[in-house]
């Protein structure tokens, strides 16, 4: 039995104490950047379509995202549409596209009306060489070549340090000397690529290259979750010194995921008081939209915006709650738009039982003897469920994953290329 209904409002108001030593030198806002139109649709298995792209620009921006990473309109004719659509449907936040240092990617992003765009190129040694077969001095002036482009189609700018954890220190600097001059470029992306940093080290990366930057060019932190730590470290990337984050909805994008929203703004506001613009309410409207047109969906246990974040069931837990909601809850559901919830199930305890009763008006006067007895009645019917749904949900799952998360089928791929040849012979 789910209780939602036994909330308590005018507890949600009360102060919610955070960490006994906040981090220091936090900046008083940070910009944020999303980046699901573009790095969540990278996922693998995932696409959007035109429409849905529009309609989640329209709802990131309605939510107050300042700036939109929405799409790579180079590799695709699908996302020139999509960043049209979301010019003509007159979003407030802008709209950026992602292009490589090429003429052929900028002109692409002109034609697709973009405000702003990400110019992005690989800094590390490995991406350089291995990669692309160029050397350091070549890689500065594609990409001078490219920020000349940019702003001769009269677009904002932002230069994308692509694999910059992996990077060296002294190519990074060389590049923010050549490239990020002040009144050319808006921000300074510095990319986990493949997921490698660490707090320490993103931390001590975004002040190596503030102290080089000059302050009127934000840096801007974009970080992959391949070890768990892309929201930890966007944090460390804003107390290192950058002024904006980069993330997505639900966290999604390549392999296991870029920076999540919602778990960046929630640490933000109640870890660090930092001010970011956005309507925390909308948070949980947009996961439930991304998971519905991703495919990805999320566990009931995901921070900030997962169905179980603000209900309870163990018994120790409840009976603290009713009590005083500070005892197990230091994010408020209210700050999503949330309302708290009580679970009756088989770790409960007699607190729940009576505020159940209360509740619901049956009684208020309980003894022992009888909260004990409707208690055993709780978890012998929770013994007795069949869990033949659970299976059932879990195969559906695994079906779901197998077919619509799979892509094209290379025997597509093949059969088209044995058409093609033979239409040649």
């Amino acid at each position: 039995m789910d209780t939602d209904d036994l909330a308590h409002p005018p507890q949600d108001t009360a102060a919610h104490p955070g960490p006994a030593d906040p981090v220091p030198l936090m900046p008083a806002a940070v910009d944020v950047i999303d980046c699901t139109l573009r790095d969540g649709e990278q996922t693998p298995g995932v696409w959007f379509t035109v429409a849905e792209k529009v309609e989640l620009a329209t709802m990131l921006s309605e939510a107050g995202v300042l700036v939109l990473d929405a799409g790579f309109p180079a590799s695709s004719g699908a996302d020139v549409e999509a960043l049209q659509g979301m010019r003509q449907a007159g979003i407030a936040a802008a709209v950026g596209a992602t292009a490589r240092p090429v003429q052929q990617d900028i002109a692409a992003a002109r034609k697709a009306q973009a405000d702003e765009v990400f110019l992005f190129m690989p800094t590390s040694d490995l991406r350089l060489r291995e990669t692309l077969g160029i050397t350091r001095d070549q890689a500065a002036r594609i990409m001078r070549a490219g920020v000349d482009e940019v702003l001769g189609n009269g677009m904002g700018l932002n230069i994308v340090f692509e694999d910059a954890t992996r990077a060296s220190p002294e190519h990074m600097a060389r590049l923010v000397d050549e490239v990020c001059l002040p009144g050319e470029v808006s921000r300074l992306i510095l990319a986990d690529s493949v997921g490698c940093a660490h707090p320490g080290s993103m931390r001590a990366l975004v002040r190596t290259l503030a102290e080089r930057l000059d302050p009127a060019i934000d840096i801007c932190a974009h970080t992959h979750n391949d070890y768990g730590l892309a929201t930890a470290n966007t944090l460390a990337a804003v107390e290192g010194g950058a002024r904006a984050i980069t993330c997505t909805v639900n966290g999604i994008g390549e392999r296991a995921g870029n920076a999540d929203l919602a778990e960046c703004l929630a640490s933000l506001t109640h870890l660090h008081g930092v001010a970011h613009g956005v309507d925390a309410t909308a948070l949980p409207r947009l996961s439930r939209l991304v998971e519905r047109i991703s495919g990805i969906h999320m566990a009931a246990t995901k921070p900030v915006t997962g169905g179980n974040v603000y209900r309870h069931e163990s018994g120790l837990h409840v009976d603290s709650m009713l009590k005083d909601v500070r005892s197990y809850e230091v994010l408020p559901p209210s700050w999503v738009g949330a309302e708290r919830g009580y679970v009756l199930g088989k770790h409960s305890g007699t607190s729940l039982v009576r505020e159940v009763l209360r509740r619901t008006g049956t009684a208020t006067d309980v003894d022992d003897d009888t909260a004990r007895r409707l208690l055993d009645t709780v978890k012998s019917t929770v013994d007795g469920w069949d869990k033949s749904g659970h299976d059932a949900a879990h195969a559906a799952k695994e079906r779901f994953v197998a077919t619509a998360l799979a892509g094209v089928s290379p025997d597509v791929v093949v059969a088209e290329y044995h058409r093609i040849a033979g239409a040649q012979s």
